[in-house]
């Protein structure tokens, strides 16, 4: 083997590489949707904020959308978890290297999440204490978050050019390295930048369906003022994904561009989706909500299997050993079941009261 190339971990998988594949990317799906409604979520209230200070509404908005934004934080670190943890089961020795390399970044990341945790607490319980200073304690916790997005993504770039690992250590004292700085980096993080804007757009304008009942005025103009956030960030997004498609290397590019039918398949479909939210949106957001929850399984999919061919010349999971341990296996299927139907759970009693408010007026 290669030197420079890390060595897997002598230790056997506890399952089959596709059943950890398709749990690292199932949680993956879960904590991307609670990670662009943070994210995006603390730049619109941001940006409404701001336009408060002349806007009654936004002041309004503001004051009610902040509410939401503990439990987002709440429910983004604990699903962040899981795929986390099968990502360093299928692919230590390059995550690990990556992240030693850029150790100070990436340590930083428990500190930029605690301070941004507190920021959403200090706005959402002290509002009129903060006066004017609260748009920039929003201001700060969203770039803390945005930062947060940015580490994340050099490190997930990084593990995928091990070749770059050996000449990055003698170059740079170790932990020193800030990760890579380059056009695919940059496309990359722009594609989650834009998706973040556009599922915290339309999550605003489903939050304003739980306002009906109380101020139906008010509710209405939310609806539509989220959308607009959706259906601006979704649109530009397009562009940014295709820039992103067209950083990957060849040969990944071209298998996207009908070099291979399953490829081209996905991003099609995933495409024809986002565009069907687009459109159905102001009609109906039940329907727009199942399309762009259904374009960001594909496009995690599509990560997933972008991640394998950059590293194929170099590792190939399935060769790993396998000593199966389906006992802890069992159980964690049964917690994940559990947690899940308790969210579900926690949703609908939260969203029912609008909906029974709505129906007897």
């Amino acid at each position: 083997m290669n030197p420079v190339i890390p060595a897997p971990v002598p230790i056997p998988l506890p399952a089959p590489p596709w059943l950890i594949q398709l749990l690292q990317v199932f949680t993956f799906i879960l904590h991307l949707v609670f990670m662009n409604l943070l994210a995006g979520g603390t730049i619109i209230l941001a940006v409404s904020i701001y336009r408060g200070r002349s806007d009654a509404r936004h002041r309004d908005l503001a004051r009610r959308a902040a509410r939401s934004l503990p439990p987002v934080v709440a429910f983004t670190i604990t699903l962040g978890v899981a795929p986390l943890l099968f990502l360093q089961l299928l692919y230590g020795q390059f995550f690990y290297t990556s992240s030693v390399l850029m150790a100070w970044s990436w340590l930083a990341v428990v500190l930029l999440v605690m301070l941004a945790y507190y920021g959403i607490y200090w706005f959402n319980l002290q509002q009129e204490e903060l006066g004017p200073r609260s748009f920039w304690v929003m201001l700060v916790t969203a770039l803390l978050l945005l930062h947060v997005m940015k580490i994340f993504t050099q490190n997930m770039t990084f593990l995928e050019r091990p070749l770059e690992f050996y000449s990055r250590f003698l170059a740079t004292p170790v932990g020193n390295y800030l990760g890579p700085h380059d056009p695919f980096v940059f496309a990359r993080l722009s594609h989650f930048f834009f998706a973040a804007l556009s599922i915290a757009g339309l999550g605003l304008a489903v939050l304003a369906y739980t306002w009906r009942a109380e101020s139906p005025d008010f509710a209405a103009w939310a609806r539509r003022y989220g959308l607009k956030w959706f259906q601006a960030a979704t649109g530009i997004q397009f562009f940014s994904g295709l820039w992103f498609l067209f950083s990957q290397p060849e040969p990944i590019r071209l298998a996207y561009l009908g070099g291979n039918g399953l490829s081209t398949g996905l991003l099609v479909v995933a495409m024809t989706l986002a565009v069907l939210a687009l459109i159905v949106a102001r009609k109906s957001l039940a329907a727009a909500t199942v399309a762009i929850v259904g374009t960001i399984a594909l496009m995690a999919v599509i990560r997933h299997l972008v991640r394998i061919e950059h590293l194929r010349p170099y590792f190939d999971a399935h060769a790993l050993p396998i000593q199966g341990q389906w006992a802890v296996f069992g159980i964690f299927a049964a917690l994940l079941v559990a947690g899940l139907a308790t969210v579900g759970w926690m949703l609908y009693q939260y969203f029912r009261p609008a909906a029974s408010s709505v129906a007897s007026s």
